[in-house]
């Protein structure tokens, strides 16, 4: 009798044990379980305020990063619920806005958060292809573009290639530089009197000779040379402060 009684109280034990052990399981599986609904929600909420963005602000925005500021408590109990809308709150502040969500059930209850998303924009900038010097006037072989964050620029960096094709180089820049605003300007004004370069083309022939302003111009301008050999007169273009190129 005595030996039945020790198994019996051994069996509650582990019977109590596996209870224990199946209700801790059960718990957790509820905590990941949870954990997984409010993950997929911040990650729905991530992908429907990014479009909002793209509408309002760029096709070229991503979100860096989202904070909820009120109604933390409502991202309990999700279970059933989904994102009814999702609506601009106001800014927050440099490349920050906020957005009110709203949730709701099938029986339609209803939850509000708002969240903070902070985002950043990717702009063209305009990286010199090759070292440049003063005087040039840029086409487009002489830059490139490529994508960055707009929070990454260095100031009066230009961001329309308008603003830089045909614009006159102010000063030397090297190779892989991005191009601002004070490295351009629309024109370099050359006086007479000025000793330039003269290359003279044609069909399949280039002639380089050296010559004298006879005018004011400015590069890209029109420009008259008296050459030095040929003690005559030549018309042609300025195309930098130097180099005056004759078509013939």
């Amino acid at each position: 009798m005595k030996g039945d009684r020790q198994w019996a109280i051994g069996d509650r034990k582990k019977i109590i044990f596996y209870l224990l052990v199946v209700s801790a399981y059960c718990l957790l599986l509820i905590g990941i379980s949870e954990a997984a609904e409010k993950e997929n929600l911040m990650s729905d909420i991530n992908r429907m305020i990014l479009k909002e963005l793209k509408n309002s602000v760029s096709e070229d925005v991503e979100i860096t990063g989202l904070r909820v500021l009120e109604g933390m408590d409502a991202l309990e109990n999700l279970e059933g619920y989904k994102i009814n809308t999702v609506v601009m709150n106001g800014y927050a502040g440099r490349n920050k806005m906020n957005f009110m969500v709203g949730l709701r059930d099938k029986g339609m209850s209803r939850k509000n958060i708002i969240v903070e998303a902070s985002y950043d924009v990717l702009v063209d900038v305009f990286i010199s292809s090759r070292p440049l010097t003063k005087g040039t006037v840029l086409t487009a072989d002489d830059f490139y573009t490529v994508k960055q964050k707009s929070s990454k620029l260095p100031v009066g960096a230009v961001l329309g290639r308008n603003e830089v094709e045909k614009k006159i180089l102010k000063n030397n820049i090297g190779q892989g530089v991005i191009i601002r605003a004070d490295h351009l300007t629309n024109q370099i004004s050359i006086k007479r009197g000025q000793r330039v370069d003269v290359v003279v083309e044609g069909d399949n022939v280039a002639i380089s000779t050296h010559g004298v302003l006879r005018n004011d111009t400015v590069v890209g301008g029109t420009a008259k040379v008296l050459c030095d050999v040929s003690k005559k007169e030549v018309i042609g273009v300025l195309v930098s402060p130097n180099t005056v190129r004759v078509k013939i």
